[in-house]
């Protein structure tokens, strides 16, 4: 996917919302397309743009979580990180969700 939008992560305030093209495989777009036929959205847009609010939550989620462990001093324990990977379903070798 390629964003043709201004790329900081943090707009100056009052910054409305804009247009942005991307740039979807042809079969990313086929399956969200099937998705909106079926009525699982209700167009593309508001798919990806579904799926952006996701990832930029778990993004800042997980920069909170690394604030905290650098405030503490220390990171969490294997012990720690395998209950988690368990509990929220993540696989070790990339960071997503087993299927």
């Amino acid at each position: 996917m390629t964003d043709r939008a201004n790329s900081s992560l943090n707009p100056p305030a009052g910054a409305g919302a804009g247009r942005s093209g991307v740039t979807l495989g042809a079969d990313q777009l086929e399956q969200i397309r099937r998705l909106v036929a079926v009525g699982r959205a209700s167009s593309v847009d508001e798919y990806v743009a579904a799926a952006v609010a996701e990832r930029l939550e778990r993004d800042r989620s997980l920069t909170e979580l690394q604030d905290l462990f650098e405030r503490k001093g220390h990171a969490p324990s294997a012990e720690h990180l395998a209950w988690a990977r368990e509990v929220l379903g993540v696989d070790d070798r990339d960071g997503e969700g087993r299927a």
